[in-house]
């Protein structure tokens, strides 16, 4: 995010990359301030479970948000899921 921040430094052609580790930190961190705020958040995981990291589901938690394994979901299972979500969303207010 410091690029989009418009962090001068972090705009250098010499600045250092950030690491996964904190790419995953900086993640976990807007999930959690997403939970804060109280903004609902959907989480879908595409992943198949053999490759696998979990961290869409740890995503979710951190959020609090709704997390749906679908791995190798099409247009459809895609749009089906999210329109479900939506509507409990919405049953849960």
């Amino acid at each position: 995010l410091k690029k989009s921040n418009g962090d001068p430094e972090a705009n250098m052609p010499d600045a250092p990359k950030p690491t996964q580790d904190e790419i995953k930190e900086e993640i976990l961190d807007v999930a959690g301030k997403i939970n804060a705020t109280g903004l609902q958040m959907l989480v879908i995981d595409t992943e198949n479970k053999f490759v696998s990291t979990g961290f869409a589901e740890e995503i979710a938690r951190v959020s609090g948000g709704k997390y749906y394994y679908l791995p190798n979901a099409g247009e459809a299972a895609l749009g089906a899921a999210t329109q479900n979500a939506l509507d409990s969303m919405r049953n849960e207010k």
